[in-house]
């Protein structure tokens, strides 16, 4: 797995576990979208807490997404 931001894009497993948080395809392009080409991150050594991008993904994806989110 890529250490850089420009380089990586989420697995299969890692879409698979954003869909069962009830996101879809779409709001999946854009947060993808929205990482590379909005933000300033580029290493995933630069974010506490993370030692890969699927991970820290799917937290971004579920954060952000809110109400999206199904409930428990």
């Amino acid at each position: 797995m890529s250490k850089f931001l420009s380089q990586w894009s989420p697995s299969q497993a890692a879409i698979d576990l954003i869909k069962l948080n009830g996101f879809d395809d779409a709001h999946i392009a854009k947060s993808v979208d929205y990482l590379k080409a909005q933000t300033e991150l580029e290493d995933i050594d630069d974010i506490e807490g993370y030692d890969n991008w699927d991970t820290f993904f799917i937290m971004f994806c579920i954060k952000a997404g809110g109400k999206l989110v199904k409930p428990n």
